[in-house]
């Protein structure tokens, strides 16, 4: 039998990003974050990265529905993505 191969992101560095939330969202977030023992930056990296695990597959779909709409290839929409990201 063959083992089922899964295919793995390399490791990369952290990339800073920097966002805007309103006052009202960033108190809430003191407060979960605090609870949590966690700063309200560090606590928000970690809702955001749950948030995009929990929709990985929408994502995809979305994607695949985008490329379809252009006319494309998903490879090719995620180099347009890529490429738009790097300017």
């Amino acid at each position: 039998m063959s083992k089922l191969q899964v295919e793995t992101m390399p490791l990369e560095e952290n990339v800073r990003l920097n966002i805007t939330v309103s006052r009202y969202n960033l108190q809430r977030l003191k407060y979960w974050a605090a609870i949590s023992g966690k700063t309200p930056s560090a606590y928000a990296s970690q809702i955001i990265s749950a948030r995009l695990e929990a929709n990985f597959d929408l994502i995809n779909r979305q994607l695949e529905d985008l490329a379809q709409s252009k006319g494309i290839e998903m490879s090719d929409l995620k180099e347009l993505l890529d490429d738009q990201d790097s300017k």
